[in-house]
């Protein structure tokens, strides 16, 4: 058996995959047990019709949901790195991968692959929905949702049917009074409605978001790149940066021919005019550079356990404002150095720098470095006030400027604030140069 297969078969060994057939193993016998006795097969052509319409929407429920899971989402080549050398400077490195992110590609920290077109990691099928499987988990959506709707139809009737039977008999309607509720079967039908209604609701919501994204050719990773790109060009007005457009998207009808009839390979995409297959990566490319010009440093002060409730170690209230994520939580040490991207009251998240030690040893310390942590653990490291005597332009005064002494001595409740420039939790960092 190859390492691949046996990957793939992995898959279901998780909660996603194993609850959901579950649930729908359960659903299924419930919807035909009462099926049975509500509208059985071969009374008349309906009710045959009615009866395969229930295999066909599980058959086809079941087969698109394993196809998406077992086929993948497409993961682009590890150390793959474009062919004309040149191109490597409009593409990020992966150092998961040791290669380069193909357009359109991101790295998924669960599947720790890139993923090719990745849209989003759905944790039922356990792997990313991508170029490769995103046809197929839309048609499992279309099928889940068509088949709960039937199903939640025939439990309603057959639990009408069934406390309807009494009085079905004494008007004379004996041949109507079929179903016969029994503890058993009407616990599985409250069960099962209750799991018909929240999965409808869901699956809902799921195939509305993909055809979205099919209609416009753009996932929810690249939505959110280019709104970065709009507010990037509407925050620097001054800077006039070049308009930005998005060069996927083809048209409604070329769009969905993309996804369900010619899919392409995964790394090369047809764009519109005046656009090229790196626009897209440019501006990421960009956007990464802003980030990195906001990021702020911090160092950490007091340990973080790195767990996603740290009620014992924080408290309670730390914990009850964490952030409304699923990205990962870091462990840190003190003196370990952070640079920080993401500010909320209680939290931050950042990226943990490797440590010398570290680097001498060549093993890193276990955990993710890049997440969340409280944000009473650390403190923003600051510049050192170099000379008592600097002005706040940073120039050292001589003796001939007595003006700027004499303005420097009426500001001087401005400058005691900023040399003794303390951070959140109290604690005196190192003196701000002002700037």
């Amino acid at each position: 058996m190859s390492n691949e297969l046996k990957d793939d078969l992995r898959r279901f060994m998780h909660w996603g995959p194993i609850t959901l057939l579950t649930l729908t193993l359960i659903v299924t016998w419930t919807v035909i047990h009462m099926n049975s006795m509500w509208w059985a097969p071969g009374r008349s052509l309906e009710s045959v019709l009615n009866y395969a319409l229930i295999w066909v929407q599980t058959f086809g429920t079941l087969y698109n949901f394993i196809r998406s899971l077992m086929v993948g989402p497409g993961f682009v080549p590890l150390k793959w790195h474009p062919q004309v050398r040149k191109d490597k400077k409009f593409l990020q490195f992966c150092t998961r991968c040791n290669g380069y992110k193909a357009p359109r590609s991101h790295h998924c920290r669960r599947c720790d692959r890139c993923v090719m077109k990745m849209d989003h990691h759905c944790p039922w099928i356990n792997t990313c929905v991508g170029w490769s499987n995103q046809d197929s988990f839309v048609y499992f959506l279309l099928f889940f949702m068509s088949g709960s709707i039937q199903g939640g139809i025939i439990i309603v009737s057959a639990v009408i049917r069934g406390i309807q039977k009494r009085w079905l008999i004494r008007h004379g309607l004996r041949h109507m009074a079929t179903v016969h509720l029994t503890q058993t079967n009407l616990m599985a039908c409250v069960f099962s409605l209750g799991v018909i209604m929240g999965t409808t609701l869901a699956s809902i919501k799921l195939l509305y978001m993909q055809l979205k994204v099919i209609l416009k050719n753009q996932t929810e990773i690249e939505n959110w790149i280019v709104k970065k790109a709009a507010f990037r060009r509407n925050a620097y007005p001054q800077k006039r940066i070049k308009a930005f457009v998005y060069p996927y998207n083809l048209g409604w009808k070329a769009n969905i021919r993309e996804v369900f009839l010619s899919p392409g390979d995964g790394i090369s995409w047809p764009v519109l005019p005046g656009c090229d297959e790196y626009s897209l990566t440019r501006e990421q490319l960009q956007q990464k550079k802003d980030k990195r010009a906001r990021t702020r440093v911090f160092r950490c002060i007091r340990p973080a356990t790195g767990h996603w409730v740290p009620i014992f170690s924080q408290g309670l209230w730390v914990s009850l404002q964490i952030p409304c994520t699923d990205d990962p939580r870091i462990a840190l040490k003190p003196d370990d150095i952070i640079h920080v991207t993401r500010i909320q009251e209680y939290w931050l998240y950042g990226e943990r720098m490797i440590s010398e030690k570290e680097k001498v040893q060549m093993r890193r310390r276990k955990g993710a470095i890049r997440g969340w942590f409280p944000s009473c653990c650390a403190v923003e490291e600051c510049e050192d006030y170099d000379s008592e005597n600097d002005l706040a332009g940073g120039e050292p005064v001589g003796e001939q400027d007595s003006a700027a002494v004499e303005h420097v001595d009426t500001d001087q409740e401005i400058l005691e604030l900023l040399r003794d420039f303390c951070c959140k939790d109290g604690r005196k960092t190192k003196r701000l140069r002002v700037k």
